[in-house]
């Protein structure tokens, strides 16, 4: 499949968040599974006061859910 290809069947990005503790992402992710929409969260480390490092979270707020995408891609293959 080429890039094209891939970014075809991608959901688009509503809006990207960045979160500082892990119940905002569940309520995030709460939120958006009401809305029936997609998510797509990264963690990382972020140096804060005095190089203590802290886990952060960035939240992608999605149009569709991309696991529902890859599965009927995956469907409509085995369907050819």
């Amino acid at each position: 499949m080429t890039d094209l290809d891939e970014s075809a069947v991608q959901p688009d990005v509503i809006a990207t968040h960045y979160l500082t503790s892990v119940e905002d992402v569940t309520e995030h992710l709460r939120a958006a599974n009401q809305l029936g929409l997609g998510v797509r969260v990264r963690s990382y480390l972020e140096a804060d006061e005095g190089d203590e490092l802290a886990e952060r979270w960035e939240f992608e707020l999605l149009t569709s859910s991309p696991v529902h995408e890859e599965e009927a891609e995956a469907d409509e293959a085995a369907a050819e």
